[in-house]
């Protein structure tokens, strides 16, 4: 649903606005969980913390939704829907390289179901785009 309402909007609004909008709302409700997931919340001081937060909050999600927000006018929305599921496995993939966090049984199954659901539908979908022509 959001994909949909996200490529409405990219043909009338700027994806620079639609960028913003999304993650200031999405900033804007997840403050709340902070006080009610981490008491007492704990916060770091060191300024390589923060710069770090803050540039793989721009390059790595900004950019990325940007790009999104620009070419999802051009793509049709449920092929776009099958790529978004990809982001949680690069999310993890991330945090390997990035963060140097170990992996899980339970992520490496999860990406399992992620990818190979990814590459079934879009198999799927080549298929009957050949068997329709």
């Amino acid at each position: 649903m959001l994909i949909i309402v996200t490529r409405l909007l990219s043909s009338r609004v700027d994806p620079l606005a639609i960028t913003l909008y999304s993650n200031v709302v999405g900033l804007a409700v997840s403050i709340p969980f902070i006080f009610l997931l981490d008491t007492p919340i704990r916060m770091s001081v060191k300024v390589s913390d923060w710069s770090f937060l803050i540039v793989t909050a721009i390059v790595v999600h900004g950019i990325a939704m940007l790009i999104w927000n620009y070419n999802i006018r051009y793509v049709d929305a449920s092929k776009a829907s099958i790529l978004s599921n990809l982001e949680p496995f690069v999310t993890m993939v991330m945090g390997l390289i990035l963060l140097y966090k170990p992996i899980t049984g339970s992520e490496i199954v999860g990406s399992l179901f992620i990818v190979g659901g990814v590459v079934l539908s879009t198999y799927q979908r080549k298929r009957l785009s050949r068997s329709l022509s």
